[in-house]
């Protein structure tokens, strides 16, 4: 049976439609080590998986744009190189 406390943090992070972020393996180990044991402490953890959440999803929009700068530029290159070349 869950928590009370370990519900909680479900329901704040359904409520903020972040509830992909932890799996049921991770709600089971929450709660078997007694990790979220009052609502403050589901607060604070909802907080800090909702920061890493948003942070890995930056980092990844970032190196995709960066990816697709690098194989714009590259396009570019041979465009140039075909327009020196009279093609």
């Amino acid at each position: 049976m869950t928590s009370e406390s370990v519900t909680y943090l479900k329901n704040i992070l359904s409520y903020q439609n972040l509830d992909g972020l932890i799996t049921a393996d991770g709600y089971d180990m929450i709660e078997n080590e007694k990790i979220v044991t009052n609502h403050n402490q589901a607060k604070v953890l909802a907080r800090l998986v909702k920061e890493v959440g948003t942070a890995n999803y930056n980092g990844g929009y970032a190196e995709g744009r960066a990816e697709q700068a690098f194989e714009d530029g590259k396009k570019m290159a041979e465009f140039m190189k075909g327009a020196s070349q009279g093609e």
